[in-house]
C-alpha cells in the first residue's frame, strides 16, 4: 500500500526529528511504499538537503502546491507559506489516480509494526477519534485511509466549504474542513492505527501518533528544572495523563534515525 505524508519548508526545518522517526520506523517495520508531498515553494539549502536525505532513504518525492492553499491565503490575508503543508494531503486524490485506497499519516507518527491489511475499504475516509477513545463525534485526520476515487467525486464540496468558511477557521484547519464536509460519511478506523501516548502504553499498536506533545517536548518535561508551562498548559495537561507511557515511547523512538 502507498503511504503518503506531506511537508513544507517549515516542517523540514523545525520537525526534522519527527520526520526521521516516522520515515525510519516505516522503513524498518512496514512494507508500505513511502511518498512525500513537498510544498513546491522556495526552500533554503538546508531544507533541500533534507529532501535529498528522504529520497536517498527510499522516499518518492512529489513537489506540489496545494490547490486549496491560494484560497486560504487570499481569504485570510496571509503573506507567508508557514501553513501550506497542512493542505497538501487534501490534494492526494487529485495527484494519485492509479490507486483506490491509500494510507496517509502526519509526520509525527511512529510505525511499530506493519499496519497492513487494514481490513476495510472506506466509502470516503476512515479515521479514529481526536482526544478520547470513545468520542466518535469528531475525527483526527493524522491517520487516514483514503478512498481516492470517491474523494475526487466530492472534491467540489470541499472546495466550496473552504471558500465559504475559511474566514472563520484557522489557516491550518484542514482537519476541521474534512470533519465538516464528511461529517456523516466517514468510517471508524481501529484506534490501534492512531494510538495516542496519553492513552497509555500499548505494546501491540501498529501506529503511534505523537498527537499533542512531541518527543522534543517530552524531553523538556522530563527535566525537573524545566518550566512545565513553556509550551502552554494544554500540551502539559496531555503529557500528565500518562508520563510513564510518554517516557517509554520516547525511549522507543530514539532508535529511529535516517542515514544522511
Amino acid at each position: 500500500m502507498k503511504w503518503y505524508f506531506a511537508v513544507n519548508e517549515h516542517g523540514l526545518l523545525h520537525a526534522w526529528d519527527q520526520i526521521q522517526i516516522t520515515v525510519s520506523s516505516a522503513r524498518r517495520n512496514t512494507r508500505l511504499t513511502p511518498i512525500c508531498l513537498v510544498d513546491n515553494g522556495a526552500k533554503s539549502p538546508e531544507a533541500e538537503a533534507r529532501i535529498e536525505v528522504l529520497a536517498r532513504n527510499g522516499v518518492q518525492i512529489i513537489e506540489h502546491k496545494s490547490l486549496l492553499w491560494p484560497i486560504v491565503k487570499a481569504k485570510k490575508g496571509i503573506e507567508t507559506d508557514m501553513f501550506s503543508g497542512h493542505w497538501l494531503r487534501c490534494d492526494i486524490p487529485l495527484i494519485d489516480r492509479s490507486d483506490e485506497i491509500i494510507l496517509y499519516t502526519d509526520i509525527d507518527v511512529m510505525f511499530r509494526s506493519n499496519p497492513e491489511p487494514f481490513g476495510q475499504r472506506p466509502d470516503f475516509i476512515a479515521c479514529a477519534p481526536e482526544f478520547n477513545q470513545d468520542d466518535w463525534g469528531y475525527f483526527n485526520s493524522g491517520v487516514m485511509l483514503m478512498n481516492l476515487q470517491n474523494l475526487r467525486s466530492t472534491r467540489h464540496e470541499l472546495e466550496q466549504h473552504i471558500e465559504n468558511n475559511i474566514i472563520n477557521m484557522a489557516p491550518h484547519d484542514d482537519q476541521g474542513a474534512l470533519n465538516s464536509v464528511y461529517r456523516d460519511r466517514w468510517s471508524k478506523l481501529d484506534i490501534a492505527y492512531n494510538w495516542k501516548p496519553y492513552w497509555g502504553f500499548n505494546a501491540h499498536v501498529p501506529i503511534l501518533h505523537f498527537h499533542g506533545p512531541k518527543p522534543i517536548h517530552v524531553k523538556v518535561y522530563q527535566d525537573e528544572k524545566s518550566d512545565t508551562q513553556i509550551f502552554g498548559p494544554d500540551l502539559y495537561s496531555l503529557y500528565q495523563r500518562d508520563t510513564e507511557a510518554y517516557a517509554d515511547y520516547l525511549e522507543e523512538s530514539k532508535k529511529y534515525t535516517l542515514d544522511a
